[in-house]
């Protein structure tokens, strides 16, 4: 009921479609928290403090990691902050509650000679990035972002995807409606957002456009997504970490939460076909359950391969799932829409043929590795598609490009876009 509460002006503007609304919002909001000009003197940002502060929201990941893709970019790029940011950068990070606003944190360990808890205030020259998928907090606490922004702090934001404004359908009602109050709340403080792929940015600015009039005042800047997956920054160092199932037989891997977009069900079909013709290739599926998806899930426990030749893991931890990877013989990626697909790089990085859904998003990895089935594949085609993949790979006749992109390159690339004064 309170969350229900919470969100009801959001729920009642968005049905009834107030664009005027929400344009003049974002307009009135920009002008506020745009910084005064000062009375003085220009002073250099040395006369406030050593460095200026990149604060960095981990809002959702210090409170739970769920070991999601979203929360692997977080921790990727957050920890190659930590190694690539120069001297003339002061990295904190923050973490906020639903009546606590924004404070400093220890992380990824404890740091004793820092005091933390502090609430999150800036200085000419501040620089907060949203790097979380932090939907309420930033919701939330919105004024003590626009007073940031206020007080000379720069506001940037990492977007994934557009999927929750374009696709309801996939999604929750709830989610739908946070994400919707989390881009206005964006379109009237943001300064810039990080985009994970070129689509993103493109379907961003065409949704601030279509959605809240912004189509200036801000700047955009993608970011090349890494492949490494990180083990948790309190895991055993130097312990190999197996899988729980026998990886010497060859199998087909998905990677990511059970939800409607994921094309789990129609992958599921084709390894039917696949199995009543007599072939024995195994399907593992590595993902949390997600929303909409009771049918699927009592498909699958209820399968009568499961166990055998059909397996799911919902609790994978990032040094498992590097062992999957390593093992399997290829992956399969099935969504239907995605900002940028990061399983596929994911494997790519371990040297591992993909097959994936024709999406333009994926397309930019053509020639590396992956090959393709119609995006409106019937579960024959796709089960034919797949038997002559499953059947290169195990020949080895699919060679794979290795990217070159890392989660260093990332960071280097945010930094640069922070710097940047145009």
């Amino acid at each position: 009921m309170r969350t229900f509460l919470e969100l009801l002006p959001h729920r009642i503007e968005q049905a009834l479609d107030w664009r005027a609304l929400r344009v003049a919002r974002a307009r009135r909001n920009r002008q506020r928290t745009a910084p005064a000009p000062a009375s003085g003197p220009a002073l250099p940002v040395a006369a406030h403090a050593d460095r200026p502060r990149l604060f960095i929201d981990m809002a959702v990941i210090s409170n739970h990691d769920a070991g999601t893709g979203i929360q692997r970019v977080v921790r990727a790029l957050a920890l190659a902050l930590l190694d690539e940011a120069p001297a003339g950068w002061d990295i904190r990070f923050v973490s906020a509650r639903r009546k606590r606003r924004y404070f400093e944190i220890a992380w990824p360990v404890p740091d004793l000679a820092r005091p933390v808890g502090e609430e999150m205030r800036a200085r000419p020259g501040d620089v907060f990035v949203g790097l979380d998928y932090s939907l309420d907090a930033v919701r939330r606490h919105r004024r003590q972002l626009a007073r940031f922004r206020r007080d000379g702090g720069a506001l940037w934001f990492l977007v994934h995807d557009l999927l929750p404004l374009d696709r309801p359908e996939w999604f929750s009602r709830n989610t739908v409606i946070r994400y919707g109050a989390w881009l206005g709340v964006l379109a009237g403080i943001a300064d810039g957002f990080l985009c994970n792929s070129p689509q993103t940015e493109a379907e961003l600015r065409c949704a601030l456009s279509r959605v809240h009039g912004l189509t200036r005042g801000f700047r955009t800047q993608v970011l090349p997504m890494g492949h490494a997956i990180l083990e948790a920054p309190d895991a055993p160092q130097g312990e190999p970490v197996a899988a729980r199932f026998d990886t010497t037989a060859p199998f087909a891997l998905m990677v990511g939460t059970l939800e409607p977009r994921k094309g789990h069900a129609a992958v599921i079909a084709a390894f039917e076909l696949l199995w009543a013709r007599g072939r024995q290739d195994r399907l593992v599926l590595v993902g949390r359950l997600g929303w909409q998806v009771d049918l699927l899930r009592d498909l699958i426990v209820n399968h009568p391969e499961h166990g055998s030749r059909l397996l799911w893991f919902d609790d994978v931890g990032d040094a498992e799932l590097f062992a999957i990877y390593e093992a399997c013989t290829g992956v399969v990626i099935a969504s239907h829409g995605e900002g940028f697909g990061l399983p596929l790089i994911e494997a790519l990085g371990h040297g591992k043929p993909v097959l994936a859904r024709d999406l333009p998003v994926f397309r930019i990895h053509e020639g590396r590795g992956v090959h393709f089935f119609a995006a409106d594949a019937s579960p024959r085609v796709l089960a034919d598609a797949a038997r002559a993949w499953f059947e290169a790979a195990q020949a080895g006749q699919i060679p794979v490009s290795v990217p070159s992109e890392d989660w260093r390159v990332s960071a280097r690339m945010l930094l640069a876009a922070l710097d940047a004064k145009s």
